[in-house]
């Protein structure tokens, strides 16, 4: 096959492909090794049996602690018995973590206080990006600011991610300044200042995945036949180190009888967080087909580097910089132009996320591209997502989408495409995971 006959969609299934093998070759993040910030000698000479009513097995799920209530109090009881459980615990760990030391929670459910001080009882899904999932009894699903949290009481089994690449998984109270952890081998505590991640239960593949499907559509007919199609779906793995991520957005339109719009866009994502602020991207790609462009494939794989500048309750932004390649193919090029292109560029991200309330989020996102093997053929890609939550699975959204080459070469028959594309959809996003 030669290289005008290589179509987008060969480029998208090999990149999809290596990034699945990517993914389930990677070696799993078991519980670190790393020694805890500031486990005492005698946390560490405990013997697990001492935490544990039978024998510890090997799966910390099954361990039977004997500080857990054998059934869950009385709601008018449960703050008075969960705050009593937490004063004790910051009481003993003053100093360290005391000889023999055992958590003695205050129910079997989970419970977290506001910094308003109400205290909210029912089971938490996951703390990840500054945020936390907690399926209240009493007011279902929320979603809010970890910041909002003062303390957590949780005698389930979660998974703990912490910086320095260390995971541990077990019962765990967070104080104001400190993450409470029992575990098969024993109790650890650590700053809560250094903690990433809470993931329910023990780190298993199916928690790590998520995806999201978005579809938007319009039609006229009578006088004027015209409709539009937009499509948007991503699959995305996080973990408390990596998150890897594909997508796709469709754009189809015709009007009487003839296409207006098509265009094609696959795109690669695969990010390592080595800190609280610095994260990398050793690998990342787009894909684009655009007819309307005189596009057959625009391929721009790369790798960099990003940093967190804010990332507080209400902002998120990110910025980022990469190297890569352009591999540029075009359907028609005038005579003495080359084709396919073969090009080096340095690319320019950022990233912001504005949550307005916990039910209404805006992101905005840009990409450049500059060329500097061919300065014409500098592009960029810019994305503006309004969205508002219908219910916990189902959003509305809002996007304008922009699309820009700086200088396009023309056409076989003289024609040059239009610089500038611009792209404003509004419709239904379904998300699970």
């Amino acid at each position: 096959m030669t290289r005008g006959q290589v179509g987008p969609e060969h480029f998208v299934t090999v990149a999809v492909l290596a990034v699945n093998a990517w993914l389930f070759c990677a070696p799993s993040n078991g519980l670190a090794q790393d020694a805890p910030v500031d486990k005492t000698p005698a946390a560490q000479t405990t013997p697990a049996k001492e935490l544990v009513t039978e024998p510890p097995p090997r799966d910390p799920m099954d361990v039977i602690d004997e500080g857990v209530p054998d059934q869950a109090v009385e709601p008018e009881e449960g703050v008075a018995e969960v705050e009593k459980a937490m004063e004790n615990v910051e009481e003993e760990t003053e100093e360290g973590l005391p000889a023999e030391f055992t958590i003695k929670f205050g129910d079997t459910n989970d419970w977290l206080r506001l910094t308003s001080g109400e205290w909210l009882k029912g089971e938490l899904h996951w703390m990840r990006d500054k945020d936390i999932e907690f399926d209240s009894d009493k007011l279902d699903v929320l979603k809010f600011s970890w910041s909002k949290v003062s303390r957590l009481h949780s005698p389930r089994v979660n998974t703990y991610a912490f910086e320095g690449k260390i995971d541990v998984a077990g019962r765990a109270l967070i104080t104001k300044d400190k993450v409470i952890i029992e575990t098969a081998d024993g109790v650890v505590s650590y700053p809560r200042d250094q903690l990433l991640a809470i993931l329910e239960g023990e780190q298993r593949e199916r928690n790590w995945w998520s995806t999201r499907l978005s579809v938007g559509f319009s039609a006229n007919a009578g006088n004027t036949n015209q409709g539009q199609l937009n499509i948007h779906w991503d699959l995305a793995r996080t973990d408390p180190r990596t998150r890897s991520e594909i997508g796709y957005d469709g754009n189809f339109a015709y009007s009487n009888g003839e296409q207006n719009v098509g265009r094609h866009l696959g795109t690669v994502d695969v990010t390592v967080f080595y800190s609280k602020r610095l994260f990398f991207a050793p690998a990342t790609a787009e894909f684009l087909n655009d007819r309307f462009q005189n596009l057959k494939l625009r391929a721009t794989p790369a790798a960099g580097v990003g940093v967190h500048l804010f990332d507080t309750k209400k902002v998120e932004w990110d910025i980022g910089s990469s190297l890569g390649y352009q591999y540029t193919n075009f359907l028609s090029t005038a005579a003495g132009l080359d084709n396919p292109q073969n090009d080096g560029f340095i690319s320019v991200r950022t990233y912001a996320d504005f949550d307005f309330t916990k039910d209404v989020e805006l992101i905005v996102e840009w990409r450049t591209n500059v060329v500097y093997t061919q300065i014409g053929l500098t592009n960029h890609i810019g994305r503006a997502k309004f969205s508002v939550e219908v219910t916990d699975i189902f959003d509305l959204e809002t996007t304008f989408k922009f699309f820009r080459t700086e200088d396009p070469p023309p056409r076989s028959d003289g024609t040059v495409p239009k610089k500038n594309d611009f792209e404003l959809i509004v419709g239904l996003a379904l998300e699970i995971g």
